[in-house]
């Protein structure tokens, strides 16, 4: 995938607030906030309160960091994990900041101030609202779940922009209508509040209608997508991550189903009922399309809600170029075609669950089976990047389901042995960790164990964390350390031989290492280049 400087998003200010044609007075902020449950009250600079004091104060943009404040911006502040932006009105305040939303007045700070019960949900539904609430004017798709949100959301704009301009916004970044990833949008799967509306705005203002978002359980619990009208939910799977912060997994799921509670009047749910977890989501009153394969139990669907037909695949079969497989709704007897250019059965599920996007975004079938076939293959997942000496393939998975489903897919598609590489990020659920190297003992040829991103972390621990789940008695033949990423990629193209095929697992489409604090430029496939003496050959 492409990366394309000349995005609108690249020409704004330092500061990234794109102009709005329409400022928001105080006043009406406030009124709009409290008719959402929001509980807004205002307070003015010399004691006025009530909604008619700010009835003269325009609202041109919003700033969640008080960096980045133009004149006119409305500053929002919530307590966080690590900081208070509370603590920085003054300085908002002073580079022109025309108020703050807040869920505790500040004294002392002569700026107007709203103040709602819930500043991250106020913050987010603020910034849409600020910007002329631009998510009211597209299809909204969110796709949540533990592994898959980036390629299914890739496909389903895809799908989409056969029909009209359709954007993508995720762990890539924004991904435009033409395909190509905007220059400077990438960061977190679902950016804070501010950035989420300005981008979604500059969006709508070049003319897109379909907008498919990742929905990440960060963004999920910390309200950042409350601002939005979500018309098409869709939940992949679900398996265990992030527990360095969610802590349980049931606070993981509940981040997850939050997502329901987004949802406009006239939605649609697609879920991948071949995942248990998904029956436990709070009846919904939506319609629900259940997607997944022929012939197996399908335990994941939620109550509640009008049942669609579930969309299929019969006679699935897997290849080194693909996956191949007949796409037919239940109940009816005829079926499509899919030759979908992706690798192994996770991706079949990945591509159900985005045809069942296209179908309720009012696509037929038909045309959605014959643009799957066409759909092109995201970058780091799966990614066959180089065929000699050896083929190797890069892919993202950095969780214990991942992993073990890349392995599972690649393992019987080549004679010889498969050799992964792989870590696991530091300053993350160590839980994790030793799973991840029983997954890659028992499933592969030989694992080489290095760094992945090992942040504030001493690499050789995270290290010792993974190896804790490989046999022992097999390092040496079976399994190895070491810790240095670009050492361990070299002697992995050492040691294989013609019929043999390497995984470089976690860093997928990422083109950097986070040592300590430093962002590193560390792309796989400049490293492979460079150790092929520049000779790679796709």
């Amino acid at each position: 995938m492409t990366v394309s400087p000349g995005s609108r998003e690249s020409m704004t200010p330092a500061s990234g607030r794109l102009p709005v044609a329409r400022p928001l007075e105080l006043a009406r902020l406030s009124g709009m906030l409290r008719d959402r449950g929001l509980g807004a009250e205002l307070r003015m600079p010399g004691g006025g309160a009530g909604d008619g004091a700010g009835d003269t104060v325009a609202l041109t943009g919003v700033a969640q960091d008080s960096r980045l404040i133009d004149p006119g911006d409305l500053f929002l502040a919530w307590k966080g994990t690590d900081h208070d932006a509370h603590d920085f009105l003054g300085d908002a305040m002073a580079r022109g900041a025309a108020a703050a939303l807040v869920e505790r007045f500040v004294n002392d700070v002569e700026i107007p101030q709203l103040r709602v019960a819930d500043g991250r949900s106020g913050a987010a539904l603020a910034a849409m609202l600020v910007l002329g609430d631009p998510s009211a004017e597209l299809r909204v798709t969110a796709v949540t779940g533990t592994n898959g949100k980036t390629t299914t959301a890739l496909l389903v704009r895809h799908l989409l922009g056969n029909s009209g301009p359709s954007a993508a916004l995720g762990t890539l970044g924004v991904v435009g209508p033409d395909g190509r990833v905007r220059e400077g949008t990438g960061g977190l799967t679902t950016p804070g509040p501010a950035t989420l509306a300005r981008r979604i705005r500059a969006l709508v203002d070049e003319g897109v209608r379909e907008l498919v978002m990742e929905a990440s359980s960060h963004a999920l619990e910390q309200r950042r997508l409350d601002g939005l009208r979500v018309n098409i939910a869709a939940f992949t799977n679900l398996s265990r991550d992030h527990l360095d912060y969610h802590r349980s997994m049931e606070a993981y799921f509940e981040a997850k189903a939050h997502l329901l509670g987004l949802l406009s009047e006239d939605a649609e749910v697609v879920v991948n009922a071949g995942d248990p977890a998904w029956s436990g989501l709070p009846p919904v009153k939506a319609r629900v399309r259940p997607v997944g394969f022929a012939g197996e139990p399908a335990p994941g669907i939620p109550a509640g809600g009008e049942r669609l037909p579930a969309l299929l695949a019969h006679r699935v079969r897997y290849s080194g170029s693909g996956s191949h497989f007949e796409l037919r709704e239940e109940g009816q007897s005829g079926s499509h075609e899919v030759r979908l250019p992706l690798l192994g059965r996770f991706n079949v599920e990945n591509a159900l669950v985005a045809a069942g996007v296209a179908l309720a975004a009012g696509q037929a079938l038909e045309t959605v089976a014959a643009n799957l076939s066409g759909a092109p293959a995201p970058t780091g997942r799966m990614e066959l990047t180089l065929t000699e000496p050896v083929p190797v393939i890069l892919d993202y998975a950095h969780t214990p389901d991942a992993l073990e489903r890349v392995i599972e897919t690649l393992r019987p598609l080549y004679p010889g042995r498969l050799i992964v590489v792989f870590g696991a990020g530091g300053d993350r659920d160590r839980s994790k960790r030793p799973e991840m190297g029983r997954i890659a003992a028992e499933g592969t040829g030989f694992a080489i164990v290095t760094s992945d991103n090992p942040r504030t972390e001493d690499p050789a621990a995270i290290v010792d964390d993974i190896v804790a789940g490989m046999p022992a008695e097999a390092e040496g033949h079976r399994w190895i350390r070491i810790e240095d990423r670009r050492l361990a990629m070299a002697r992995a193209l050492e040691i294989a031989v013609p019929g043999d095929a390497i995984l470089l697992a976690g860093k997928g489409h990422e083109t950097y290492q986070v040592v300590g604090t430093e962002v590193r430029n560390f792309d796989e496939r400049a490293v492979l280049r460079e150790l092929l003496g520049g000779e790679v050959r796709p």
